[in-house]
Formats: structure tokens, sequence, C-alpha cells
């Protein structure tokens, strides 16, 4: 039995362009996942160019974050000759992993890059203790498990094998058996397992049932519905148990998703995470189900304001807590629309020529987008519902009853549900809290300045190097001089340190030993001041690299 130590799991995060890993770093994740321009299980994202990806290697490695590359499709054989040299400028720039899905990669992988951390994909299919355990003799680091399994399966092939734990907490998921499918390949000649899935499972079905009978023919209709179509995952209502469970680290699906989208996910399941480690300790107790009920309702109060939010920024058909703890069956599925349904927030109260009023259940901001569609049980699709866009004049609360200016009003009626599909305020929040926000590091500065000697300026990083280690850079520049009428003060040296905007790192603390009376150019300084900044960030990336 492999020891239980609880560890704070790895918030990992997806990045199908440059934009959304930034997003992602500055919201807080630990470790992203990016597919460069061959061999990745999403070709229609983004993706990175060789000189966006090593860049994003040195950008995360500065702020701590891993870089795990997905070169997770199936290869065919004039291809495999190319994966040593497509990866090697990443292996050297000190790629973190590689999430892999075909054995001939693994080996060829492990054959030119021994001491490259390989991970699992959940396309492997592993279910059970003993394909964890071939994984960690073939020389795995880390597994994604099927995406079917139960948590209590999960738990088990951590308890057994010490291996490190993947698992998907949010997302769109796939309504085949761990990803692997062939029906876009054999409907439509794109293959999901070699990036290109054209999403058949997002199609429009009509289901019959054949009848018995001489001669056949004959069907009976069944249902016209997005029949094979999922809902999106959401897990952090179930977050504390997966965190009980000893799972290393939790992954975000979303390389297809905007900038928005990231950060909104990131930030969501950083502070689910460091919320309940937070309660943990402050009860000192072993698991979820053993907190206090004032410690329960704290963080269910953090999900119910939190997953509308994440509702507000994408949910297909709404969400599900996946297979951890139960096969939930038909309510899985999106079976009305395949995209985005937004948040309700209200029905309609009543129509008045040329607005309609609206009683609120949610609050309403004037530059929202909203969809009224008839009542559940009827005709949901995008196709039907009348979409209003807001300019002015629509602010208000829960409870609230607020008039709106609408166009074919012939189409609206009372009870009619209204829903939100962009929330104007929440998309603001995120791109002045996150989006729009610098990503900074800190860095004690002391100066030395003496008369006739190179000015010194000496930057050190507490624990941002790897491993946490310190890291000091000192940079020299043209010697000081004695002033002829108004000398440098110390003070204004310290303000210039200080204005570093743009730049990357942030000066926390500030010390300047300087003899009195001494001129310094400002120009130079500047300079100086720059070439420090630089050399910090370079040393910080170069202990990543190989």
């Amino acid at each position: 039995m492999i020891s239980m130590k609880r560890t704070k799991p790895e918030i990992l995060a997806p990045a199908g362009t440059y934009e959304a890993m930034e997003a992602a770093v500055k919201a807080g994740c630990n470790a992203v996942y990016a597919g460069g321009s061959f061999f990745s299980a999403r070709a229609y994202a983004g993706n990175f160019n060789e000189e966006e990806y090593l860049r994003a290697i040195d950008f995360c490695h500065l702020h701590g974050v891993r870089v795990h590359m997905t070169l997770n499709t199936l290869l065919k054989e004039d291809e495999i000759a190319r994966v040593p040299a497509y990866v090697e400028p990443y292996y050297k720039a000190g790629l973190d992993a590689v999430l892999v899905q075909d054995m001939g990669v693994f080996h060829i992988l492990k054959k030119h890059f021994p001491d490259l951390p390989l991970h699992c994909s959940t396309q492997m299919s592993i279910a059970s203790a003993y394909g964890a355990q071939l994984a960690k003799d073939l020389g795995f680091s880390r597994v994604v498990p099927a995406r079917e399994l139960s948590l209590e399966e999960i738990r088990s092939i951590k308890q057994k094998v010490d291996i490190e734990i993947e698992t998907f907490v949010h997302g769109a998921m796939c309504f085949a058996y761990s990803g692997k499918c062939l029906f876009s390949s054999f409907a439509g000649g794109r293959s999901g397992n070699r990036g290109r899935c054209a999403q058949p499972c997002r199609k429009f079905y009509r289901l019959f049932e054949d009848l018995p009978g001489e001669g056949g023919g004959k069907r009976k209709f069944l249902a016209e519905e997005y029949l094979l179509s999922l809902k999106d995952l959401c897990t952090l209502n179930e977050l504390p148990y997966l965190i009980d469970a000893g799972i290393d680290s939790f992954k975000i699906e979303g390389r297809m998703k905007n900038p928005s989208y990231v950060a909104c996910a990131v930030s969501a399941y950083r502070m689910g995470r460091d919320l309940y480690l937070e309660l943990q300790e402050k009860e000192q107790a072993e698991s979820f189900d053993a907190m206090s009920d004032r410690a329960k309702k704290e963080y269910s109060d953090f999900v119910q304001t939190t997953v509308s939010d994440l509702q507000d920024i994408y949910n297909r058909g709404g969400f599900y807590g996946g297979y951890y703890f139960t096969d939930k069956g038909k309510q899985m599925a999106a079976l009305k629309r395949p995209n985005h349904i937004g948040l309700r927030i209200g029905t309609v109260a009543s129509v008045n020529a040329p607005k309609f009023a609206v009683k609120l259940e949610k609050e309403l901001h004037r530059k929202d987008v909203l969809e009224l569609r008839k009542p559940a049980g009827e005709e949901t699709s995008a196709a039907s519902a009348a979409v209003i866009e807001l300019t002015s004049g629509a602010d208000g609360v829960p409870g609230d009853t607020v008039s709106l200016n609408g166009k074919e009003l012939k189409k609206i009626k009372p009870g009619m549900e209204v829903w939100r599909t962009r929330n104007d305020a929440l998309l603001t929040k995120l791109e002045q809290e996150i989006l729009n926000s610098e990503k900074t590091i800190s860095a004690d500065c002391r100066i030395r300045a003496k008369l006739g000697e190179p000015l010194q300026i000496t930057l050190t990083a507490k624990g941002c190097g790897k491993d946490g280690t310190d890291v000091s850079v000192c940079v020299e520049g043209e010697p000081a001089e004695a002033a002829s009428s108004a000398p440098t003060a110390a003070k204004a040296l310290e303000d210039k340190m200080k204005k570093s905007g743009g730049s990357g790192v942030e000066i926390a603390a500030f010390d300047c030993e300087m003899d009195g009376d001494l001129f310094i150019r400002m120009s130079a300084f500047n300079q100086l001041r720059r070439a420090a900044v630089e050399k910090l960030k370079e040393t910080i990336a170069s202990m990543y690299r190989r």
C-alpha cells in the first residue's frame, strides 16, 4: 500500500494560444498544456509556432509554471522519424513533460530524451492498478486514467501504485470511450485520433426503431435531438473529494477556448482548491466529510457563486460531475442544443409593445446578451430563440422587474425563459483583474554608487529559481562622477527602479550604498536598470534549460 501523503494538487490549464497561456498563468495555474505545430490532438486550436512556444516556456518558468507538450496523436510511419528533431528545441528550452498516446512516440522519446518526463494520455485507457503499474515500469511518470473511472477506482490506483495521477475536472467531454473515437474519421475522413475531429457528436440526429414484420422496412420514430452531445464537466462541488483521493493534477479542458474562459476556469479551481485546503488545515480534518457544518457551508457558498460565473462564461447544456461518483446516464446529455446555453436569469412577466418586462432571478447588466426561450421541455434550440443585445437602461438585481426593448414582439410571450449568453460585467472583471494585469516577479534591489567606480545594480528574486532557490544578478555601468551642481539623490534612483512597469519585475525592497555629491546620468541609469531586469529574467529561465 502506497503512503497517501497529502500534496497540493496542480491546476493544469489549457493553452491553445499564447494569449490563453498568459491568461492561465495570470489566473494562478501551476502548469499549462499546449500543442506545437504538429502531432497535437487539437489541430484546430491556435497552437504555437516554434518561436512562440520557446517564448512561452521562458515566460512560464519565470513565474514557476510548468509546461507540458501535447504530442498525443497516433502517428504514421513516415511521421514518427520527425519526432526527435521536432521536440529537441523545446527539450533544450526546459520543457517539463510530454503527453503521449502512441507507444511508438513513447519509445522514440524515451530513447532520445531519457530524462524528459512522459505522461500517459487518457486515450491510453489506463483503467486499473495493473495498467498504471505497467506504465510506471515502462518509464511513465504520470497517467491520465480512462475518463470513465469512478473516484473509488482512481483512489484505488493511487493507493496501489506510486505514480502521479492527473484527471479532468472541467470542460467539454467526449461521447466516445476515453476519447478514442472513430466516428469523425468514418463519417468525414477527419480523425479525432489525429487531432482533426469534426465533432459529429454535436450534430442533430433522428432516432428510429426498426419494427418486426414481414418484408421489414418499417420504422418507429423515437426522438429528434442532439443525441450524442454531452454536457460540460464541472467538478467544483466535488473538488474536496478529489483532493482527499490524492489526485496530483486537476486538468481543465479547453485548448479551443478563448483567454476569458481560461482565466475564469483556472481562477475558479485554484480558489476552490486553496479554500478547501485552508479550511481543512484550520479544522485539522482528515477529509471533507469530517469537517464541521460551518466549514462545509463556507465551501458550498463559494461553489454556488463561482459555478454561476462558470455557467456564464460557457456551458454546453448545463454541467455534470462526470463519472466520479456514478454513471449518470441520460442526464449527462445536452439533448436540446450542443453549444453554449448560458445562464437562466428570469422570465418574461408581460409584453407591452414596444417593450417587454422581465422578472429577474439573477443580476442583469446593460451590455449583456440575452436569449428568450420557450419553457423547459419545449424546443430550446438556438435557432428558435429570440436574441436580445442590451444597450441601455437594463441594470437589475434579483427580484427586480425590468422593462426592455425588443424586436419581433409577436414571438415573445409571458412565461418565456430569459437566458444570458454573455455576461458583460463578468468579462469586464476578468479583463481588469486578470487579462490586462501585469504578471510580475518580486525582487529586492541594491545599488552601489562610489566615486570613480562602476555603478552597480544587484537584483535578488527570492524563491524564484528552479526548486525555489533565490536568484541574484549584478550588472555594472559607467563610473559615477562628482556632481558639479545638483547631486543625484538616492530617492531619485529608487523611484526609477520602482517605475519598471511592463518589465515583468516589481521592486519589493530598495537599498542604496552611495557616496555623497555624485552625479549619475538618468539615461545611463535607465539603460542599466533594463539590463539588470533582463539579466534576472534570463538567469531564471536558463536554470530550466538543458
